[in-house]
């Protein structure tokens, strides 16, 4: 159960970031409208429009020492990770029991009763496995939230920088 609601929560994060690159233009690098704004460019042609989207975007970028294509590419690896050590914690609560097993056969067997110390060693050690597991899946999910809320909000100031950049450039922004 534990299981299905963490991986329901990285899906939702997934889809999030994933309506969050398309419209941040991680998808095509050469977008440089990334919050897909409505620009209206009055009697300029398409050709200067995108110059001057260009031109903003790259003082965006630069007021704001952040990079929205760059920043997405760093949140998908970070989302890698944290899968990565989601997926390592899976057998944790096994290899506790089995560890937990070992010790209590060794334990058991020196006080007369093998099986019945490895079966208490395997219930302990079971227990600190999964204590274990929950802990890194807790902590691999807390990482990727803050990558993610630390986008946002970076998006969040790098946008309004573009918008500022392309009404000081004399268009229409919505």
């Amino acid at each position: 159960m534990k299981r299905s609601v963490y991986l329901g929560a990285i899906s939702l994060a997934v889809a999030a970031v994933a309506v969050i690159s398309v419209r941040a233009g991680a998808q095509d690098p050469t977008n440089t409208n990334p919050a897909d704004r409505i620009v209206y460019r009055g009697e300029r042609t398409t050709a200067e429009q995108a110059e001057s989207q260009l031109a903003c975007f790259n003082w965006s970028s630069e007021q704001t020492r952040w990079d929205p294509a760059a920043a997405y590419a760093q949140l998908e690896r970070d989302h890698g990770a944290a899968l990565q050590q989601y997926q390592s914690t899976q057998g944790a609560a096994v290899g506790g029991a089995a560890r937990g097993a070992l010790a209590g056969l060794a334990i058991g067997a020196i006080a007369g009763d093998a099986g019945k110390g490895a079966a208490i060693g395997a219930v302990a050690g079971g227990a600190v496995g999964a204590r274990r597991g929950r802990k890194g899946r807790q902590s691999a999910e807390a990482a990727f939230e803050a990558a993610a809320t630390e986008f946002q909000t970076n998006f969040q100031l790098w946008d309004r920088h573009w918008v500022s950049c392309m009404i000081g450039s004399g268009y229409g922004v919505a």
